[in-house]
């Protein structure tokens, strides 16, 4: 394929009709820049559709381009449908009727497209801001796994084991003396005091690297470097951390005196310490297996906790650390916010693009395609009208045919009808003389077979019978002589 072939192909893309460009040449230059952003848009989905595959579903990249490679197909004939037909010289109202259900959907076509760059742009912020995230759950969910039954039953379990231990090294609970009374309370009074010095320790060591570094903290400087309130602050703290040292060192003083105590106290009670230790021996195998299954199920419970929350790295979780680095730092709020607005606007530059050239007035491309659709109408009226009349011709010839049918048919009918009732009327006078025959032949004949005298006037009794078989014979009513 050539570069002019390719071009022709890029300017069909971007709207324009092959059969048009030849007659504006000029026009193929309009069409191939909308064309080559049809296609720019549809290769920022397919890159946004890879990379949102890849690091929300953790698909091999393939597969991903390959899905990629498909949805921005779909984009591009989105893109392509949402500038079809939107031709300039529209009225303002009718302009904004198409063009704000297109940009409408442009704009959720590039909030899904642009979401996934962004989130890509942002990567090492975004999985800095995950592991923390992920680090401090796992902190919450291990606490709260603290509260559970396996784990209040596993520090019982513990306490126990302790104590039986304790009773194996000679130290009994019950056992009693003086010493111990005493070695008890030196020891809780140089922990007490330990915890004391400790905190003061601590604060003054605070203090000092305060004002060493500069930090504006209590009642510090807030200048860097070792001037002279760092010094005395420095002198406080080495102060401190002797008195730290000395209560350190009364406390394994007081925890020393305690062992000696109980060690005392058990030598003096060899029986009650013998008891305490057989008990201790017998239960502690128990307790050691019960230990072992509990914190193995624990252990189980807690890695199934770790693999999910650290495993929650996909799309979702990509977002929601992004929207927490722009909470927190407002530079990377309009970072985010500025990089997702350059993709959406990529993402409607078709629309916008075609919007702007509408806004100008027609082009001679746009007259010419105006005369062209007002051709194709006027031919397809007249085809339609020539249609018609044809139709109607044939209807009208289709008429006239039937009408002369039944013209015919019943003049025929008429013949026949009139045919017929000669017939039948030729037959019945025929009928009618034989009857008549037949009636003057029978009135003429006598009753025992002799012709009746003219003459004369026959009496009724030799009447009456002939005239009965008369009228017996052609079914005549009864009456009067004939």
């Amino acid at each position: 394929m050539n570069w002019a072939s390719l071009g022709t192909r890029l300017a069909q893309l971007g709207g324009a009709d092959p059969q048009l460009l030849p007659k504006v040449p000029a026009a193929k230059g309009r069409f191939l820049q909308m064309g080559l952003v049809l296609v720019s848009t549809a290769g920022l989905a397919v890159v946004s559709m890879s990379f949102a595959l890849v690091d929300g579903l953790k698909a091999h990249w393939l597969i991903a381009v390959a899905l990629g490679l498909c949805w921005g197909f779909v984009i591009l004939n989105l893109d392509r449908m949402l500038i079809q037909n939107m031709r300039s010289g529209s009225t303002v109202w009718r302009t904004i009727a198409m063009v704000i259900p297109r940009i409408v959907v442009a704009a959720l076509l590039g909030l899904v497209i642009a979401t996934p760059l962004v989130v890509r742009i942002f990567e090492a912020e975004i999985v800095a801001e995950m592991t923390e995230h992920n680090a401090e759950n796992a902190i919450v969910l291990g606490n709260k796994r603290a509260d559970s039954p396996q784990a209040k039953r596993l520090a019982v379990v513990n306490e126990e084991i302790k104590t039986n231990e304790g009773i194996l090294a000679g130290n009994v609970p019950g056992l009693t003396s003086p010493n111990i009374q005493a070695a008890t309370t030196q020891l809780t009074t140089a922990q007490t005091n330990l915890a004391a010095k400790r905190t003061v320790a601590q604060d003054a060591y605070d203090a000092m690297i305060c004002e060493l570094d500069g930090h504006r903290c209590r009642d510090s400087s807030g200048k860097s470097g070792p001037g002279q309130r760092y010094k005395a602050l420095k002198r406080l703290y080495e102060t401190a951390a002797r008195d730290l040292s000395t209560a350190e060192q009364a406390v394994d003083t007081a925890q020393a005196a305690m062992d000696k105590a109980n060690a005392e106290a058990a030598e003096s009670n060899d029986t009650t310490l013998a008891d305490a230790q057989q008990r201790a021996n017998s239960a502690l195998p128990a307790l050691y297996q019960e230990r072992d299954k509990l914190q193995t199920a624990i252990n189980g419970i807690v890695a199934g906790d770790s693999t999910v929350v650290s495993a929650n790295t996909g799309m979702l979780a990509r977002i929601e650390a992004l929207d927490r680095i722009g909470a927190q730092s407002g530079a990377a709020r309009r970072a985010h916010l500025a990089v997702a607005a350059l993709l959406f606007m990529i993402e409607l530059l078709p629309v916008l693009v075609k919007l702007l050239t509408n806004l100008g007035p027609p082009s001679l491309y746009d007259r010419i395609s105006e005369m062209e659709d007002n051709s194709t109408f006027d031919d397809a009226t007249r085809r339609r009208h020539d249609d018609r009349r044809r139709i109607e011709g044939e209807s009208k010839t289709r008429r006239e045919i039937e009408d002369d049918m039944r013209a015919r048919e019943k003049k025929l009918a008429l013949r026949g009808n009139e045919h017929v009732a000669r017939e039948m009327e030729t037959i019945l006078n025929v009928a009618l003389a034989d009857w008549s025959k037949k009636v003057v032949n029978t009135l003429a004949t006598s009753p025992n077979g002799a012709p009746r005298h003219n003459g004369g006037v026959p009496n009724q009794p030799s009447a009456r019978p002939a005239d009965a078989k008369a009228r017996a014979t052609f079914n005549l009513p009864p009456g009067g002589t004939l």
